[in-house]
Formats: structure tokens, C-alpha cells, sequence
């Protein structure tokens, strides 16, 4: 399954097509799947929030990259992996119920999601893309069978 979700994944990049949801594995198991987000992953499972990613009811999960967490200091991620509720905090920070994709994005432009942790999350809409609080989508639409995902090049505070 991992190599077909792979090809998917890889398909619809390409090809600037959305991959079917039916076609793909859970948020959960798609982000175990994806390169470069190995912190997301570890914090995921410490923090209990797989049930929540394979669950039934549709989520957006905007997954900073491990050279996003980098850039928060050594200090920081440190703090981070000693302290699991403020890590359960800052993974649900990334967290939105339901599935926005960037065509549901970009009508919401200077409005908030709010996210599982309760924080509001601007949406701009730039030349240069779509921002969500703050960090750019570099990577978006990674269709999964009960949500979407969006790499982002920053972590969400």
C-alpha cells in the first residue's frame, strides 16, 4: 500500500491533478509516508493524535517540515520534547476540522480556521501562493482518504 500511495502521491504532483480520495490511505498513514516530516510523525505518536488523523470525521493537517522544526533552535525543540502537553498543543495548532483544500482556501482570503488548539489562523491569499498563519503552502492538496494535507514551511504558534 505505501508504494501505491507513493505513486499517487508522485501521479498527482505531476500532474497537477488531485489523487481520488478513495484511492488513498488516512491522514495518519499518508504523513508516515511523506519524507521530511519525521518530527510531525514522533510528535503525532506522542501525543495520541493518530486516532484523531484516522478517524472518520474530515481534518486539514498543515505539516511543517523538519527544517521548519529546525528553525525554532535547539532550545525550543528541546523544550518541546520534554514537555508533551505543550506538544500535544502545538500539534493540534496544525490541526483544522474539515477538508480545505487550496480552492476552499483561497475564497476564505483575511479570514480565520480555527484550528484544534483553539488558535485562529489567518488565510492570505498572495502572489505568491496561499499563506496560513503565516506559513506558506509549499506543498498542497496531498489528497487522503479523510482529510487533505498542506506542507508548510514554518511551525504554527
Amino acid at each position: 500500500m505505501p508504494n501505491k500511495l507513493l505513486a499517487l502521491v508522485a501521479l498527482a504532483c505531476l500532474n497537477g491533478a488531485p489523487v481520488r480520495a478513495a484511492d488513498t490511505a488516512n491522514v495518519y498513514d499518508t504523513l508516515l509516508a511523506m519524507k521530511a516530516h519525521t518530527v510531525v510523525q514522533v510528535a503525532v505518536k506522542e501525543t495520541g493524535t493518530i486516532a484523531l488523523l484516522k478517524g472518520d470525521k474530515p481534518v486539514t493537517l498543515f505539516a511543517p517540515t523538519d527544517a521548519a522544526f529546525r528553525a525554532l533552535g535547539a532550545a525550543t525543540v528541546q523544550k518541546l520534547a520534554t514537555d508533551r502537553e505543550a506538544l500535544k498543543a502545538l500539534i493540534r495548532a496544525h490541526l483544522v476540522t474539515g477538508k480545505y483544500t487550496t480552492e476552499e482556501l483561497t475564497p476564505l482570503d483575511g479570514k480565520e480556521l480555527r484550528s484544534l488548539a483553539d488558535a485562529g489562523l489567518k488565510v492570505e491569499v498572495t502572489k505568491d501562493g496561499v499563506r496560513v498563519g503565516g506559513a506558506k503552502l509549499v506543498v498542497t492538496n496531498v489528497q487522503c482518504s479523510n482529510g487533505v494535507i498542506h506542507v508548510i514551511d514554518a511551525v504554527l504558534k
